[in-house]
């Protein structure tokens, strides 16, 4: 129904820290992963957001989001968004930080390793 609401929720947070970081003109390594971070889940809640208007959870006229139509709908929506979208959400921050630490883990390998091979 809703689920890509977290993820975009926090990439909208992550927007706006990156924004202060780049003002104050610190931490340009963390703004590059909160910019990289900020644009995986934009891409992955606005395919979300398609894949629920294919399939006609969300429609173009009020209340757009055909789960708020009834009081009993909403309830099985908020359940989704505290399941689904935070799960969602974790899901992919997790695995960022993953990759982004195994990227500073082969570089700094690939950098001692290219530098013992010139000395033999």
């Amino acid at each position: 129904m809703c689920c890509f609401f977290i993820p975009l929720a926090e990439a909208s947070v992550l927007t706006a820290a990156n924004s202060l970081l780049k003002k104050t003109g610190k931490g340009k390594s963390l703004a590059s992963h909160f910019d990289s971070l900020s644009k995986l889940l934009y891409g992955g809640s606005l395919l979300l957001a398609l894949e629920h208007i294919w399939h006609g959870e969300i429609i173009f006229a009020p209340p757009f989001i055909t789960a708020m139509k009834t009081p009993e709908d909403l309830q099985t929506m908020l359940d989704e968004l505290s399941t689904t979208g935070v799960g969602m959400a974790l899901v992919t921050t997790v695995a960022y930080i993953g990759f982004a630490c195994l990227e500073k883990y082969l570089k700094k390998n690939t950098a001692g390793t290219t530098a013992t091979a010139g000395q033999n």
